[in-house]
């Protein structure tokens, strides 16, 4: 009696009609059944790899077109903008501030300098107490105020205040994106 050689049934409906094997999954069919599970695996190619693969490259166009404003990192690197901007802001009114406050106690200073002077000034003038040497007295003792005034206003402010400028500044090392390196295999 002949034995049924496994080979030949199909791996679907068992007859012994098979003569088309597959060489993804080592299954023998029949011509008819081999069509449809040649059906079956292009439905499965369909759904599950194109499908996955189209929307993939959906939510890549979607990252794109996105310009990125729709991403947590974006905001932090907005909230980062704003909270700089605040504290160059304070800063240079903190600066600004002590300036003013400098200048009112450099103009005491000068007016104090200034106040006997302008005092001896106008009591000459009500007297009419004109000389030579006292004219020549008053206008070294001004000249000598208003040179330390000049020295101020040119020199001692622009000493005092420091302005760092921009270009010292590494832009690029106060806010930065850090790419990591990833492996990455590549289906050939």
């Amino acid at each position: 009696m002949a034995t049924v050689n496994e080979s030949n049934l199909c791996s679907i409906c068992h007859n012994l009609s098979a003569i088309c094997i597959c060489i993804g999954c080592k299954k023998y069919f029949c011509s008819k059944d081999f069509q449809e599970h040649e059906q079956q695996l292009s439905i499965k190619f369909n759904n599950e790899i194109l499908k996955s693969h189209d929307e993939f490259l959906d939510q890549i166009d979607k990252l794109e077109k996105s310009n990125y404003s729709s991403l947590d990192l974006s905001d932090q690197i907005e909230q980062w903008k704003k909270i700089t901007i605040n504290k160059v802001e304070e800063a240079a009114e903190k600066v600004r501030h002590k300036l003013i406050e400098l200048i009112k106690k450099q103009r005491i200073t000068i007016i104090q300098q200034l106040e006997p002077i302008t005092k001896e000034i106008h009591r000459r003038q009500e007297e009419k107490h004109f000389l030579e040497n006292g004219i020549d007295h008053f206008k070294q003792k001004i000249n000598e105020i208003q040179q330390k005034f000049e020295y101020f206003c040119q020199q001692h402010i622009k000493k005092s205040i420091i302005i760092d400028n921009n270009n010292q500044i590494d832009w690029n090392q106060f806010i930065y994106i850090h790419e990591e390196q990833q492996k990455c295999e590549y289906f050939d």
